[in-house]
């Protein structure tokens, strides 16, 4: 399998690695909606995130309530505290997906290139 990126506006994360071997998953781009309860689930790990998040490798972001680093922004205040992996790796046979994710760009790369 070649590297390939799943995209989408408006949609919440689907994607299943079907190709015999690990991948690598680096996550671009995520946005969650301002309502509803965000998550995203990779493999057995549910995260919660907040609303209006903004999440990403080289994502540069500032919002009204303050700067945030670690390549993330809410609109939770100054006492939100989450966390998200940027990069991980899927199993073969594991999944990602996402509910009230708004946009999203992940590269996936195969263990054997």
């Amino acid at each position: 399998m070649a590297t390939q990126v799943i995209a989408a506006q408006n949609s919440n994360i689907t994607y299943s690695n079907s190709t015999g071997q690990n991948v690598r998953c680096i996550v671009y781009y995520l946005a969650t909606t301002s309502s509803g309860n965000p998550e995203v689930t990779i493999g057995p790990l549910t995260i919660n995130l907040p609303k209006s998040s903004r999440i990403g490798k080289y994502v540069a972001s500032h919002n009204d309530q303050g700067t945030y680093g670690n390549n993330h922004a809410n609109e939770g205040g100054y006492n939100t505290r989450f966390a998200f992996p940027c990069e991980f790796v899927l199993a073969d046979g594991q999944s990602i997906s996402s509910v009230s994710v708004t946009a999203y760009n992940i590269l996936i790369i195969p263990e054997g290139g």
